[in-house]
């Protein structure tokens, strides 16, 4: 008797190949991630390098901006040399961003990261809203400080 088709076990791919023996899904140089060198600059003037990959997401520079200036990266906003707003959710390479590209880098008041921690997103306008009336209150003197300053 002769084995039937399909049994035994499963050959392993072709050398350079997906599942199947097809080309299918495998990266060519054309969309390949290359590691690029971005300067990040701050409001002071102030200058940082970051090395990272085309395919990584804004996110991730914006976690090594605020790992390097010691701040939540919730409080870090990245915006492109033509003033538009990074979305953390596109990669480097969907921003338009190249080898050397000058990123500028806000850091955003602390309610930021307190409410980036507790998974909070809240709108730039109830941010600001809430500041103002913070503001407001403390100079009105109707706010208590819970800390005082060493």
């Amino acid at each position: 008797m002769s084995k039937a088709a399909g049994k035994g076990p499963p050959l392993p791919p072709a050398s350079g190949y997906g599942k199947g023996g097809s080309k299918t899904g495998t990266n060519t140089n054309s969309t390949k991630s290359h590691a690029v060198q971005l300067t990040v600059r701050r409001m002071t003037g102030e200058e940082m390098s970051v090395q990272t990959e085309l395919d990584a997401l804004i996110q991730s520079v914006r976690v090594s901006v605020g790992k390097n200036l010691g701040v939540s990266p919730h409080r870090i906003k990245l915006l492109a040399e033509d003033a538009q707003v990074l979305n953390n959710s596109s990669t480097v390479r969907q921003s338009g961003l190249e080898e050397g590209a000058i990123l500028t880098s806000v850091v955003l008041p602390p309610v930021y990261g307190a409410l980036g921690h507790a998974g909070i997103s809240a709108p730039d306008e109830v941010i600001s809203a809430k500041m103002e009336l913070h503001d407001a209150l403390s100079q009105a003197g109707k706010l208590t400080p819970i800390h005082t300053p060493s």
